[in-house]
């Protein structure tokens, strides 16, 4: 009889053991799939604009919370007043956000629906988030509420350069999938994303200061 329990209490370990050793393999799975994913997609992209990247400077910083942050840097050829609409306009034309709506706004500060799409292994994404602005100067934007994520915010900051005929721009974010993921190859991933992103915002900027001085010249 005690060989018997024995033998019992001997298999259901064995049992407990392999369900466990299955959820953290698809866990793991899961999270490789979602980082390849987001390599892949990023790296193509890049290639594309691998001018506009190649001044872009990408940090790694955890906050005293322990959070991790990706932070990218660009120096933009065109003022403050043009790279604050230019960033708006990139931001609308974001191809990862479906829609974006306001639920509530006083002065600067919004409350907004957002629904980003084409995101690996989650699909879509509906995300309730609260954006600040001071005109001119920096966005911050903070997650309020997702049915995918755990955390998300993030900052724009401009900041002029050359007496105000340049901008630096700095675009910041925090990101927290909601379960385990490699830190080397999320940084990897965001830091591209954040290049791509700046890159697409000098690119306008630029073009729209070139139309700008060109316009003065001919006045």
């Amino acid at each position: 009889m005690v060989s018997h329990r024995l033998n019992l209490s001997y298999q259901t370990q064995v049992l407990t053991m392999q369900k466990n050793s299955k959820k953290a393999a698809t866990i793991f799975a899961t999270t490789a799939v979602l980082i390849a994913s987001m390599h892949v997609s990023t790296q193509s992209v890049q290639a594309k604009s691998k001018v506009k990247t190649e001044t872009t400077q990408v940090s790694y910083i955890k906050d005293q919370d322990k959070k991790n942050w990706v932070q990218a840097k660009v120096i933009i050829d065109a003022p403050p007043n043009i790279v604050w609409d230019t960033v708006h306009d990139e931001r609308k034309k974001d191809p990862d956000l479906a829609y974006s709506k306001i639920l509530a706004q006083k002065d600067n500060h919004a409350v907004l629906e957002q629904k980003f799409q084409l995101l690996p292994i989650f699909g879509t994404s509906v995300c309730k988030m609260s954006n600040d602005e001071i005109p001119g100067k920096r966005i911050d934007y903070k997650l309020l509420h997702s049915d995918r994520f755990k955390a998300m915010e993030g900052s724009w900051v401009l900041n002029p350069v050359d007496n105000g005929k340049k901008t630096e721009l700095v675009l910041s974010t925090h990101i927290d999938l909601g379960f385990p993921a490699p830190e080397s190859m999320m940084n990897n991933a965001t830091g591209k994303k954040l290049q791509r992103r700046l890159g697409n915002v000098k690119t306008m900027a630029e073009r729209v200061q070139s139309q700008v001085a060109a316009s003065e010249q001919i006045q």
